[in-house]
């Protein structure tokens, strides 16, 4: 990956050779949003959804979008053709910039505009994971992408430390998502999944899950989703634009349904791999 190709305000360089400077406030204060596109066969996947998400965590930290949206696209879709046609996730930050440091910023300074690949690598066979529920001590606006991730760091380190692969928040006795995944339920057939506030990042693939069942059986309920349902339900999932959709087969310790790969999963899985593959990367 060191002798890979990245985009750094402006130019195209081996992302070894990038620097940015210590007084950045993304890297003083964290002051930054990011974005993480899939990108499908050289295709990036959803990217105008990825791209009208980057803008809006711009809009809600008062970063002025520095690229309009078609200087976005040939970025990205010149990065991809420099890594070649395999799958891939392109990696957007976006910092508020270098200045003095000091919480109130007093000078316009110029976004500092980041975007690096790596390979995406995906398994032919669907692997069920572990998690572990953990009270959600995060702030309030978790619907910004920022990258202020120490939070889901800690989520994260903890839930390996216990063995498993993800974290499970659970905030006033309800879920919220996963340390860096979407989650979904399936009970007696009825799929259900949190409805977006600001405690929740709106997935892209969440939302296209949301999308693609609506009108059919089983459709997803954007409904509140507790603890006791969490716990009790036949099955639990997770979705995000790198891992696409994973089953868990245990939380807390506790299995999940009866412990396999449920059938709604498999029904919601085919439904999501029949539309990624009939678009491949193409945006709508």
């Amino acid at each position: 990956m060191t002798d890979s190709i990245c985009y750094l305000n402006g130019r195209f360089l081996p992302l070894r050779e990038a620097k940015v400077s210590v007084l950045d406030r993304g890297f003083i204060f964290g002051d930054a949003v990011y974005e993480v596109i899939p990108v499908f066969g050289g295709g990036a996947f959803r990217l105008l959804e990825h791209l009208q998400r980057l803008r809006a965590s711009l809009a809600a930290v008062s970063i002025v979008d520095p690229l309009p949206t078609h200087r976005w696209t040939s970025i990205v879709e010149e990065l991809i053709g420099l890594h070649g046609e395999g799958d891939q996730t392109i990696y957007i930050q976006v910092s508020r910039g270098v200045a003095p440091r000091d919480h109130v910023l007093n000078s316009a300074v110029e976004p500092t505009v980041f975007l690096m690949s790596s390979p995406l690598k995906r398994s032919h066979d669907v692997e069920p994971i572990t998690a572990v529920t953990i009270e959600d001590f995060r702030w309030h606006r978790c619907d910004i992408k920022t990258t202020s991730l120490i939070a889901n760091v800690m989520a994260r380190a903890h839930a390996a430390s216990l063995g498993s692969q993800e974290a499970i928040y659970i905030r006033d006795g309800f879920v919220t998502e996963a340390a860096a995944c979407n989650v979904f339920i399936a009970k007696s057939g009825v799929v259900k999944t949190p409805p977006l506030t600001s405690e929740i990042l709106s997935g892209v693939t969440r939302n296209l899950i949301v999308e693609l069942l609506d009108g059919t059986d089983p459709s997803a309920r954007e409904e509140s989703i507790s603890l006791h349902e969490l716990m009790d339900a036949d099955e639990v999932w997770l979705t995000s634009s790198s891992r696409e959709l994973v089953p868990v087969i245990k939380i807390d310790e506790k299995q999940v349904g009866d412990g396999s790969i449920g059938p709604l999963f498999q029904r919601v899985k085919s439904v999501y791999q029949i539309y990624r593959e009939s678009v491949g990367g193409k945006t709508e």
